[in-house]
């Protein structure tokens, strides 16, 4: 999102400056310019990422029953090996769920996550690699319909009331899940992983040059607080009621959904 406003704001500057105002428009671009720079920096990409990073802590082993790793991107190529269906975010998420599921004998894996353009949807494409690792079909369950965090809330929380539960995703994307889970009355245990600030290297001069890295954090860390103040606005609406399609998936393993089910919708602060 920076970017793009950074891209208006030079757009504008460029109509300002055609219209005669040359000092207002100089002003404006400079002002652009050194936007970019400051986001492009490290110390700021940290700034805005560590509150959200570690707003939870990571997994204590605490005992669950299930383990609900929330989908995030892939992409198949049947010239990639299984290692690289995942993106870096998606595969660092799945082997934290792995991780945490092999820690709790008799745990289940969910996987969640819509097809989006691909061929298969991310649950799906979690699950392949999951079986790479030698996870059993049987302790894996799909939510293949869900589009984002909201309805794989919603979708989960029709599984999870009698549950313990740990929540595996980005540290940044943790906050806003978490929020968003809460709606349902919900509590599982955070388990962040995929962190891009954090750490207790020194400060060099290296850390005055812009990064593409570091404005990607930025991007990142400005999707995240604009999704979690919408999240907020919409815990003030009414739930619409529409519940995710039922997966197959869910009733082969076992894991069915009462008919009678609803969901109350709570409002939480993070």
């Amino acid at each position: 999102m920076p970017l793009p406003m950074v891209t208006v704001l030079l757009v504008v500057a460029a109509i300002v400056w055609r219209r005669g105002a040359h000092r207002i428009a100089t002003i404006m671009a400079i002002a652009s310019l050194l936007l970019v720079y400051v986001l492009s920096l490290y110390p700021t990409a940290h700034f805005l990422a560590e509150p959200l990073e570690f707003h939870y802590p990571k997994y204590a082993e605490q005992p669950v029953d299930a383990v609900i790793v929330l989908g995030g991107y892939h992409r198949s190529d049947e010239r990639l090996p299984i290692t690289s269906l995942l993106s870096e975010t998606s595969l660092m998420r799945l082997s934290e769920g792995i991780r945490i599921y092999r820690a709790n004998p008799g745990a289940k894996l969910w996987l969640s996550g819509y097809n989006a353009r691909d061929q298969i949807s991310q649950a799906e494409a979690m699950a392949k690699v999951a079986r790479a690792f030698f996870i059993p079909d049987s302790d894996i369950v799909l939510q293949r319909q869900v589009k984002d965090t909201a309805e794989e809330a919603l979708a989960w929380s029709m599984l999870m009331s009698d549950k313990r539960v740990a929540l595996v995703t980005s540290a940044m994307h943790m906050p806003r899940a978490i929020y968003l889970f809460r709606q349902y009355d919900l509590e599982p245990i955070p388990a962040p992983t995929a962190y891009r600030s954090g750490g207790t290297r020194e400060m060099t001069w290296n850390d005055c040059l812009p990064s593409a890295n570091a404005l990607h954090i930025v991007e990142l860390a400005w999707h995240e607080y604009l999704g979690l103040a919408w999240a907020r606005l919409q815990s003030y609406l009414p739930v619409s009621g529409q519940l995710p399609s039922s997966d197959p998936d869910l009733q082969s393993s076992g894991w069915t959904i009462p008919d009678n089910y609803s969901v109350k919708k709570e409002h939480h602060e993070v």
